[in-house]
């Protein structure tokens, strides 16, 4: 056994030590008690032995039981990317489906913005809005807002989106198309956007993958500001001490038409 091999698998007992069986997903809060090993393998659908060799490093654990084991202990995306290092398995771009806690500076900083922004976590979910997001695009500050769910499915958000299928749809998808190859919280994502027809035909008549849509000009109704579309200019960014959340701006922007410019940024 290599030395790694011994540290993360107390690691791992110190991460399972951390949890109650009351705290798992879907769990009875009325139930506690330790997650031992016969709990994550019951939990993973496995063996106990299967389990605990996973857990001792005996047999390298596959990207999806590295992203279950983090969902179950909701392990920070830190602890996540040493899990995959270990197994020797590539690092998905996007860790954890599990919201993070937003510091309050970095709360602050949007709501100083003079233009709409938003904190989005791993799974594109909205944590936090600043007031003009709020004001602009109010689907934003609506509990369970995604924004692929609200741009992508029919809804306010989607209508909100000034010729949709020409310049909103295309890099939606390939964004989503690009995560959800190795992230399973965005493949439930795209089975639920796959409901609506329009999206689905969309979905399987393009290829297109792209790490991120940012950067890219798009046309938007925005409630007070103007009654007909205002082209903006969407942006992303990821805190330094926060790489897990994804700061999203609506920058006023000029028509690419006027100038000149080529919409896909």
């Amino acid at each position: 056994m290599r030395d790694t091999d011994a540290d993360m698998s107390t690691l791992l007992k110190r991460w399972r030590a951390r949890r109650s069986v009351a705290d798992l997903p879907g769990a009875d809060p009325a139930h506690g008690g330790p997650v031992t090993q016969t709990v994550m393998a019951a939990q993973l659908g496995i063996s106990e032995h299967h389990y605990r060799r996973l857990e001792t490093g005996r047999r390298p654990m596959s990207s999806d039981v590295i992203a279950e084991v983090s969902r179950l202990l909701t392990l920070h995306p830190d602890e996540q990317l040493a899990l995959y290092r270990w197994a020797g398995r590539p690092a998905p771009p996007l860790l954890s489906p599990i919201a993070p806690d937003v510091p309050g500076d970095l709360r602050d900083h949007i709501d100083r913005l003079p233009f709409p922004a938003l904190l989005e976590g791993p799974d594109f979910g909205i944590i936090a809005v600043n007031r003009r997001a709020a004001r602009a695009c109010p689907w934003t500050a609506e509990p369970g807002a995604n924004v692929m769910v609200d741009l992508l499915l029919p809804g306010p958000g989607r209508d909100q989106c000034a010729q949709w299928e020409e310049h909103w749809a295309p890099p939606l998808l390939a964004q989503l198309r690009q995560g959800a190859l190795v992230n399973a919280a965005l493949r439930a994502i795209v089975d639920r956007v796959c409901e609506d027809p329009q999206v689905r035909e969309l979905w399987h008549r393009t290829a297109d993958l792209r790490r991120h849509a940012y950067g890219t000009t798009r046309p938007m109704h925005l409630d007070g500001w103007r009654p007909r579309p205002a082209w903006v200019r969407i942006m992303g960014w990821q805190p330094l001490h926060e790489p897990s959340l994804r700061v999203i701006t609506g920058e006023p922007a000029t028509s690419p038409r006027r100038s000149g410019r080529d919409s896909t940024g």
